[in-house]
């Protein structure tokens, strides 16, 4: 859960935001664990895309309903300040930038972030060097690197 959560992390959602998607992801697997071909890789994508849908629904107008008890959710991940300062830079990217770097992080090859996310090898290559062009500035910028 741990991992899951800093994963979406990684996406640009707080520490409360990714742990409702990962719980939302291992509840979905849950369900139906005997299909699933690859665990750790379906509950990355359930857990991005659960996240994206809950801030779409943020900005949607309106008054929405109560969400979980957060009394339920996981609240120990500690991050150290450098990794505060990383996932800060991190949400400054472009999404699709912010995504190859979230499947990179979690040692994902070209090949198969490219096939998670239905961009080409090359696509996931341009925007990973982009990606790290930017985040060493930024971190530069801050002092962490």
């Amino acid at each position: 859960m741990p991992l899951l959560t800093r994963f979406v992390m990684k996406h640009g959602a707080s520490p409360q935001e990714a742990a409702d998607a990962a719980q939302e992801a291992f509840v979905a697997a849950y369900a139906q664990w005997g299909s699933i071909r690859f665990p750790a890789r379906w509950l990355r994508t359930v857990a991005t895309r659960a996240y994206f849908r809950a801030k779409l629904r943020e900005d949607l107008p309106g008054e929405l309903p109560e969400g979980r008890n957060a009394a339920h959710l996981p609240t120990d991940i500690q991050l150290s300040e450098q990794e505060r300062e990383v996932y800060a830079a991190l949400a400054e990217l472009p999404p699709r930038q912010r995504q190859v770097m979230a499947w990179v992080y979690d040692r994902y090859t070209g090949a198969e972030i490219a096939e998670e996310l239905g961009i080409t090898e090359e696509a996931v290559r341009q925007n990973l060097r982009r990606a790290r062009v930017a985040l060493k500035a930024r971190l530069s910028e801050r002092g962490v690197l």
